[in-house]
């Protein structure tokens, strides 16, 4: 009794292995994403999306939200096409430079994301996003709802 039983427990288990080694539909690929998934969904949540590459060539998405034109850069590409990273950045040409204790205050009271200025004076902001390790697409749904938010408060801050 004991042997069939233990028999049975270990033909149940490698029956829900396979099972369970496969990725659910809303899981990101343990390696990232590509430039073609990441387009796919930016479009299928209703935002353009432009997949050209940049100097490295690696994958470099252009976009939009809330009016404001933003870029993806793909980093930790060591699995190519797919890339365990990417960042949103958005820059603004403003009039007045801004000064570095103003980028300081909204660092100093705001989380997510890093602002800075150029060389000109002009802000720029930048989010982080990591695409590996068992990330879903929900996950980067939520990200996306932070850099559209965030954002929104950032351009009310610049005066944009």
């Amino acid at each position: 009794m004991k042997t069939s039983m233990l028999g049975l427990l270990a033909g149940a288990m490698l029956a829900i292995t396979p099972a369970a080694a496969l990725a659910a539909p809303g899981d990101i690929h343990v390696d990232g994403m590509t430039g073609p998934e990441v387009v796919k969904w930016l479009q299928d949540g209703g935002y353009k999306a432009e997949l050209t590459k940049d100097d490295a060539g690696d994958p470099m998405i252009k976009s939009a939200a809330g009016g404001v034109n933003f870029i993806i850069y793909f980093y930790d590409c060591t699995a190519k096409p797919r890339c365990k990273a990417i960042q949103f950045s958005a820059s603004f040409d403003l009039k007045q430079p801004m000064s570095a204790a103003r980028i300081n205050e909204w660092n100093t009271k705001n989380r997510y994301l890093k602002a800075y200025i150029d060389d000109e004076g002009d802000p720029y902001v930048q989010y982080d996003v990591n695409l590996n390790a068992g990330r879903t697409k929900a996950v980067l749904d939520d990200d996306f709802g932070v850099w559209t938010s965030m954002i929104d408060d950032f351009t009310t801050f610049i005066g944009w």
